[in-house]
């Protein structure tokens, strides 16, 4: 990103003169030329390196994201809606008279579900229909926590000793029966499913196992349950219509800066389960177009994400490079360069979930070198290794007539791994590689109904508090199109922060030929605010609205939009409007 600094008046130099400068860190200003009485603020200048690193990251982020998108787990079945259907026998006559209940083989069954059927029920002269709604009692009881197959009868019984005797069959699952079709990809139902042969059948269980299959997106897997060889046994039937298990996402788009390149190409190449393991692997390439030698950025990263049950491990990989050259006052030319590594594994696992609501927790290892080159010479001080660890919870659920979905995390630097050490007595308002801070992620999706119109609300919030300074690469950055729309050059960033973004959208449909063509028109409004703890270091807060049309046809999307920024800081110069493209083609 280009970045604007006066230099102070000296011979041979206008006494206003201004540099578009992204360096990752400035040296006083005595190399190619510059005036020994030039002085630049290298703390300034690592800042703004560190935004442009940032930037990166996020452009990476987002266009995996993209490429790897999927769809929002199905709702589960409604249990709530499932009525067991129970018989008893004729007693012969209107009622009898039950002193004690005796309950077998309910080993699952909770403790205070039992005493509630005693309690009501013994003691009583029971008729037909009272042995029914015991029946129905515990068999629903089992239904509404996914032991859908179990069911409560009563065995042959004298019932005028004043003893009830009721059985509780809890379904088993037999065997799983996995039908394919297509191009036959490879399946693992032990990786995917929770549960196994033998185990109580759990309605959540199987649901839990089709979502891990249909992560994939070569994968169209189905469920059912069909009756076992033996009473109480289930036979868990899955149906999977699979296509071809390599995939690849390109696009194009101009969301860059002037700087490091403003127009950049990418390519997602991914691998559905070529091990059997249910995992994906994805390698993502992006790059600026064209190859200008002096402005430039790149970025590789490889992703793996294999399931097991509940459980979800990951793997992220991924190296960002940039280049770009200052053209100095003197004429000279000065190469800033950087580097960035990361490595990050993670885990997380399912610990609640039901026809409406996912809840899960996690926990994510991260790794990251900086280095950074001022004139081809390595920049120890500008340069440096982080090591994170976030512990979150996630949430995916339906209320208020949409989906909700959203995260919250602690961080927290650490000193393992080469890490950079915190110094002792470390000042409060430098830079802390053993930090603290919180995320907050969540979205909100919902569709409206404006006469015969369909509209299309969405909104998401991300923030963060840290109880340190940060480094800009754990900052929260607004400004660009990954969060408040309108500003291409003008960026905030801060140790403390948010940002709102909301779309409001008219989803259209028309075919052009045979084809059918699938679109919306959209309006969009972003606001956003960062404060910091350095003095002389920006604060502030910033908003966007964006206007814009998308449409798809087959593999091909495409969207256009216009940004223009609305409230910025006084320091900052409106960047006028903003037009903006993304093709993506997905094969």
């Amino acid at each position: 990103m280009p970045f604007t600094f006066p230099l102070p008046s000296a011979d041979g130099l206008r006494p206003s003169v201004r540099l578009q400068v992204a360096p990752l860190l400035a040296l006083p200003a005595l190399l190619f030329g510059l005036s020994a009485h030039a002085q630049i603020d290298p703390r300034t200048i690592d800042r703004q390196n560190q935004i442009i690193e940032r930037q990166q990251q996020e452009r990476l982020r987002d266009e995996q994201d993209r490429a790897l998108q999927q769809q929002a787990p199905r709702g589960g079945t409604d249990l709530r809606s499932m009525q067991p259907q129970v018989t008893v026998p004729d007693l012969g006559v209107p009622c009898r008279d039950i002193r004690e209940i005796r309950i077998h083989g309910a080993d699952l069954l909770p403790d205070y579900v039992q005493r509630e059927i005693v309690q009501n029920n013994a003691g009583r002269c029971l008729a037909a229909k009272d042995l029914e709604a015991i029946l129905a009692t515990l068999t629903k009881s089992y239904i509404d926590r996914g032991y859908i197959t179990t069911r409560a009868y009563l065995p042959a019984q004298d019932l005028r000793t004043g003893v009830l005797e009721i059985t509780v069959i809890e379904g088993t699952i037999e065997r799983f029966d996995l039908q394919q079709s297509g191009r036959n990809a490879k399946v693992s139902i032990p990786g995917a499913f929770p549960a196994r042969p033998g185990d109580r059948l759990n309605l959540r269980d199987l649901e839990q196992g089709i979502d891990q299959l249909n992560s994939l997106s070569s994968n169209s897997a189905t469920l059912d349950v069909q009756p076992g060889t033996k009473p109480g046994q289930s036979v868990v039937v899955v149906r999977n219509q699979s296509t071809f298990p390599v995939s690849l996402f390109a696009t194009y788009d101009n969301l860059g800066t002037p700087s490091t390149g403003r127009d950049n190409a990418s390519a997602t190449l991914s691998f559905d389960s070529l091990l059997g393991l249910n995992e994906l692997i994805a390698i993502t390439r992006r790059q600026s177009v064209p190859n200008d030698s002096e402005h430039n950025s790149d970025n590789t990263a490889l992703r793996a994400v294999v399931p097991w049950g509940y459980n979800t491990f990951s793997l992220d990989v991924s190296e960002s490079n940039y280049v770009n050259t200052l053209d100095l006052p003197s004429g000279n030319k000065l190469t800033s360069a950087g580097t960035t590594s990361t490595q990050s594994l993670g885990a997380d696992r399912v610990i609640f979930r039901d026809q409406a609501s996912r809840v899960s927790l996690g926990t994510h290892l991260t790794a990251q070198d900086t280095r950074n080159f001022l004139g081809g010479e390595f920049l120890d001080v500008g340069s440096r290794k982080l090591t994170t660890l976030d512990l979150g919870g996630t949430l995916f659920t339906q209320a208020a007539g949409g989906i909700v979905n959203g995260r919250f995390a602690y961080v927290r630097g650490l000193r393992i791994l080469g890490a950079l050490e915190d110094p002792e007595f470390l000042p409060g308002d430098k830079p802390h590689a053993q930090f603290g801070k919180f995320t907050l992620d969540l979205g909100f999706n919902r569709r409206f109904e404006a006469g015969k119109q369909p509209v299309l609300w969405s909104s998401q919030f991300s923030g963060q508090y840290a109880n340190d300074t940060l480094y800009g690469s754990q900052q929260i950055l607004i400004g660009g199109s990954s969060s408040v729309r309108g500003s291409m050059l003008n960026t905030l960033s801060g140790d403390n922060g948010w940002f709102w973004r909301n779309d409001v959208s008219l989803p259209w449909q028309t075919t052009i030929g045979s084809e059918p063509l699938a679109g919306r028109v959209y309006v969009g409004y972003d606001f956003g605010s960062v404060d910091n703890r350095p003095p002389g270091v920006t604060s502030g807060s910033m908003s966007g609205v964006t206007l814009g049309v998308a449409f798809q046809l087959r593999g091909l999307s495409v969207d256009l939009f216009a940004s223009r920024a609305g409230h910025l800081p006084s320091s900052m110069t409106p960047e006028g409007t903003i037009y903006s493209v993304r093709l993506s083609y997905a094969l």
